[in-house]
């Protein structure tokens, strides 16, 4: 800068120039080119991942394997005759946590007829919801005839 004097004097007063080929953008899609973007590729769900509280899998005594084992043995027994029991089962939901050693999760219940049980799939049907045996790590009984 030479001088104090405004340096764009001869220009200042000139009418802005409007193109022959191009219309005008509308203020909207103006807006957009400043609209936010994902600089940081799973950014978004790493922020979702701390905020949300997950447990670690409960990992099973064989005593309340084995327990869990004959209330399902129970349960079979009484679709086999015919009955649809009533039962409240608590389940671990896994969630994909990437570069985690352990198993992080949720724990749900879910309480209904339990419709059918597959021991070689090692599925249990209830409510139309189907869960992994091996995901259960309680069973508790509902309103029916009988007892575990």
């Amino acid at each position: 800068m030479e001088n104090n004097d405004f340096s764009y004097k001869d220009i200042i007063d000139q009418v802005r120039p409007i193109s022959k080929r191009h219309s005008p953008m509308a203020n909207a899609d103006r807006a957009k080119q400043f609209s936010p973007f994902a600089a940081l590729k799973g950014y978004e769900e790493a922020l979702q991942l701390k905020q949300k509280r997950y447990t670690p899998r409960i990992e099973l005594t064989e005593d309340a394997k084995s327990l869990l084992d004959r209330k399902l043995h129970i349960l079979n027994q009484w679709l086999e005759n015919g009955q649809k029991p009533i039962v409240t089962i608590r389940y671990f939901v896994p969630k994909t946590v990437a570069k985690i050693d352990i198993e992080l999760g949720a724990y749900l219940e879910i309480s209904g007829a339990v419709e059918k049980i597959n021991s070689e799939a090692r599925r249990i049907q209830i409510s139309g919801e189907s869960l992994c045996i091996d995901d259960v790590v309680d069973l508790q009984e509902g309103s029916f005839n009988g007892d575990f």
